[in-house]
C-alpha cells in the first residue's frame, strides 16, 4: 500500500489540529515546545518540496529565540499553531495530487 504525500500531510496536521482542539484556553495561550516547532517546520518544508506553488503562501516557519529558546519553546502559542495549521491544511486542499 502506497500512501500520497498530500495524504501523509493531511495526517500529520490533522493530528496537530486534534490534539489542539482538545486542549483548554489557558493551554492554547502556552508557548509551543522547539520540538514541537521543528516537527511543524519540517513539515512545511517538505510541502514546499512537494508543492513548490504553495510556498509563498504558506506560513512562516516557527522560530525560537531569546529567553524561550534558552527554556526550549518557541516564539508562538499554541493558538498561532492552529492557526498555521488550518492554512496549511486549507492550502494543501487546493492541491490536486
Amino acid at each position: 500500500m502506497t500512501i500520497s504525500k498530500k495524504d501523509l500531510f493531511f495526517t500529520q496536521l490533522n493530528s496537530i489540529k486534534s490534539t489542539i482542539e482538545k486542549s483548554s484556553d489557558s493551554q492554547k495561550k502556552e508557548h509551543i515546545a522547539l520540538y514541537i516547532g521543528d516537527s511543524f517546520n519540517k513539515i512545511i518544508s517538505e510541502i514546499e518540496q512537494e508543492f513548490p506553488d504553495l510556498k509563498s503562501a504558506l506560513p512562516q516557519k516557527i522560530t525560537s529565540s531569546g529567553i524561550y529558546n534558552r527554556v526550549s519553546k518557541c516564539n508562538i502559542n499554541y493558538l498561532d499553531l492552529e492557526i498555521a495549521t488550518e492554512t496549511t491544511l486549507s492550502l494543501l486542499k487546493l492541491v490536486e495530487k
